[in-house]
C-alpha cells in the first residue's frame, strides 16, 4: 500500500534521463564519496558560502523555535534560495540537468566546508551539529517509500527483534522471573512503544538522548527503539562518521598546495560562524546632525530610546550612560564634531566651563579615539549592555533584564502593543531570553514596515523572511543595538532617505 501512495518516488530512474545522476539518487546524501569534478575559484566560494548562509539559518533558529517543523518552517525560504534540493518526482518541471546542478552543489558545498571546520574542536562541533541538523530537516521530508529507498541504498541494517523476541528478551532480563509473565512483560513494551510490531535493538550509548528522556527500554546495556524511531541511529552514524572524516581531511590539509588561491578562501569561511560581532552599515556617508537625532531617535532600540529620554528629562546622563549611548550615536554616523556639539546642547543646565571643567568634552573626544590611548571604540552589542549593571541613579543596560515586570508592561504598552503581544514579549523576558524579547518586540513594532529585498541589500543577508501568515521574522535574533536601528531605518523604503525628510521636519519646528 506505501508504494501505491506515491510510486513515481521509488519507480524513477533518474539515470534515464541523465547519466550523472547515478551517484544522486535520492535528495538526500551521506557524503561518503568526494566529489571529482573540476570547479572553478568562482563557484569554489560562492558554493560554500552559500551552504554556509543555510547552516548560519539553521543555528539562529535554534533560539527562534520549539521544534524541528517549525524550524524547517523558518528556514526553508533559506534553503530554496541557497541550496534548495527538489525531489525525485519534480524531474518533469525542472529538468534532470537543474535536478543534477542542485545535488552537485550540495556535494561540492559539504566538501568545501570540510576544509574550512576541520581545524579546531570548536570549529569541527559546530559543523557537526548544524550539519546533522540540515540532514535531519531533509530526511524529514523525504516519504516513506523514499526513507526506505535510502536505507536499503546505504545499506544500513540494524539488529531487529520482533516483538515475540522483544518479549522474551525483556522477560529474561527481569530479575525476579517467578513472577514474570509474558502478559505483563507485554502490557510494559505497550507502555512505552503502543502498538508497534518491530524494534531494533542497540547499544545504549548510541541512544543517549533517548535514554535520558525515559522514552525506551533499557534492557542488559541495550537500548530498544521502535523502527519508527531509526532516525536517531542513522543521525548517531552520521555524526560518527562525519567526526572521522573531519578528522582525516585535517590530517591532508597541509598537504594542500594551494596557499595562495583556496587557503585564504577557506579561512574567511571559518570565522564567519564564530564571529557573531555587528558591524553597522557605513552611515559616515549620511551626514548625521546633531539636531538629527530626535528624528532618528524613533529607529532606537528600546536600550538607547531609555537613555535618550533620561538625557531629555536631566538633561544629564551619568559616566557609563553617556559611554553607551556615545558610541550607540557614534555606530549610526554622528562625527566628533557634532557629537560635541549634541552633548553640549543636551547638558544645557551647565555653562561652556562647567562642561569642559567636568571633562565631558575629554570623554567624548576619547570614545572618538582622540585623546587617551587614541583607541577607536566600537558600540556596545547587547551581550555587553546586558551583562552592564546600573547603580543607583544610573539609567544603562538592557530593559528587558532591568526593568520589572509592571515597568516593562508599562513601556510595551506605550508602544501600542496588544495585550497578548505585551504578555508574550515579557514572558521571554521574565524567562531571561532577553535578546530573543527585543527581537520579538522588533518583529511586532517595525518589521511591517520594511522591505526584505532591502533588508537583504543593506544586511548582505536574509535577515528578514516571511512567514506563511505573512508577517515578517527577523532570521536572526538582534545582537546590537545598532543592528536594531539599521534594520529599522534603512530597510523602511520611506526612511531609508532620511535626510530630506529630517530637514522638513527641522522646518516645521
Amino acid at each position: 500500500m506505501q508504494k501505491q501512495s506515491n510510486p513515481k518516488s521509488q519507480s524513477i530512474n533518474l539515470t534515464k534521463f541523465d547519466s550523472r545522476l547515478e551517484q544522486y539518487p535520492l535528495p538526500l546524501n551521506f557524503y561518503t564519496i568526494p566529489p571529482i569534478q573540476q570547479v572553478t575559484l568562482q563557484e569554489f566560494e560562492t558554493f560554500a558560502l552559500d551552504r554556509l548562509k543555510v547552516l548560519l539559518a539553521i543555528d539562529s533558529s535554534k533560539l527562534r523555535t520549539k521544534n524541528d517543523v517549525d524550524m524547517g518552517n523558518l528556514i526553508e525560504p533559506i534553503m530554496i534560495k541557497y541550496l534548495d534540493l527538489k525531489r525525485n518526482d519534480s524531474i518533469n518541471l525542472i529538468g534532470a540537468n537543474q535536478i543534477f546542478q542542485q545535488r552537485y552543489k550540495d556535494h561540492l558545498s559539504h566538501f568545501i566546508l570540510r576544509l574550512a571546520y576541520c581545524k579546531t574542536p570548536e570549529l569541527q562541533q559546530w559543523f557537526i551539529k548544524h550539519e546533522t541538523l540540515l540532514f535531519k530537516l531533509r530526511y524529514q521530508k523525504l516519504t516513506k517509500p523514499e526513507k526506505d529507498q535510502f536505507f536499503e541504498l546505504k545499506k544500513l541494517t540494524f539488529n531487529e527483534l520482533s516483538l515475540d523476541q522483544l518479549i522474551d528478551f525483556y522477560c529474561q532480563s527481569l530479575n525476579d522471573k517467578s513472577t514474570v509473565t509474558k502478559q505483563k512483560c507485554l502490557q510494559d513494551i505497550r507502555s512505552i512503544y503502543g502498538d508497534q510490531k518491530s524494534f531494533i535493538k542497540v547499544e545504549f550509548e548510541k541512544v543517549i538522548d533517548l535514554v535520558s528522556k525515559r522514552n525506551i527500554l533499557l534492557i542488559n546495556g541495550f537500548g530498544i527503539l521502535s523502527t519508527t524511531d531509526r532516525l536517531v541511529l542513522l543521525l548517531q552514524q552520521f555524526k560518527d562518521q562525519l567526526q572521522i572524516a573531519l578528522n582525516d581531511t585535517l590530517k591532508v590539509l597541509p598537504r594542500l598546495d594551494e596557499e595562495d588561491r583556496i587557503l585564504p578562501i577557506v579561512e574567511s569561511l571559518a570565522k564567519q560562524s564564530l564571529s557573531k560581532e555587528y558591524h553597522a552599515f557605513d552611515n559616515q556617508s549620511q551626514d548625521i546632525k546633531a539636531e538629527d537625532i530626535k528624528a532618528l531617535s524613533a529607529h532606537f532600540p528600546p536600550c538607547m530610546n531609555n537613555l535618550y529620554s533620561k538625557l531629555l528629562t536631566d538633561s544629564h546622563l551619568k559616566h557609563t550612560g553617556r559611554i553607551h549611548f556615545g558610541l550607540f550615536l557614534k555606530g549610526i554616523g554622528l562625527s566628533l564634531d557634532e557629537a560635541l556639539i549634541f552633548w553640549r546642547r543636551s547638558f544645557n543646565k551647565m555653562n561652556d566651563d562647567e562642561f569642559n571643567k567636568k571633562g565631558y568634552g575629554y570623554n567624548i573626544r576619547y570614545n572618538y579615539g582622540m585623546e587617551g590611548k587614541r583607541t577607536n571604540y566600537t558600540p556596545y552589542s547587547c551581550l555587553k549592555v546586558i551583562q552592564s549593571i546600573p547603580g543607583p541613579g544610573e539609567t544603562h543596560g538592557c530593559p528587558f533584564r532591568q526593568f520589572s515586570q509592571e515597568n516593562l508592561s508599562d513601556m510595551l504598552q506605550n508602544l501600542n502593543l496588544e495585550p497578548q503581544a505585551v504578555q508574550e514579549v515579557s514572558q521571554k523576558a521574565k524567562d531571561g531570553h532577553y535578546q530573543l524579547a527585543c527581537t520579538r518586540l522588533f518583529e511586532l513594532t517595525r518589521a511591517k514596515a520594511l522591505d526584505p529585498n532591502l533588508v537583504q541589500k543593506e544586511q548582505s543577508t536574509d535577515a528578514l523572511v516571511k512567514n506563511s501568515d505573512g508577517s515578517f521574522m527577523l532570521m536572526e535574533p538582534i545582537g546590537h543595538p545598532n543592528q536594531w536601528f539599521d534594520i529599522s531605518l534603512y530597510g523602511n523604503n520611506s526612511q531609508r532617505n532620511f535626510k530630506s525628510g529630517l530637514k522638513s521636519e527641522v522646518k516645521e519646528e
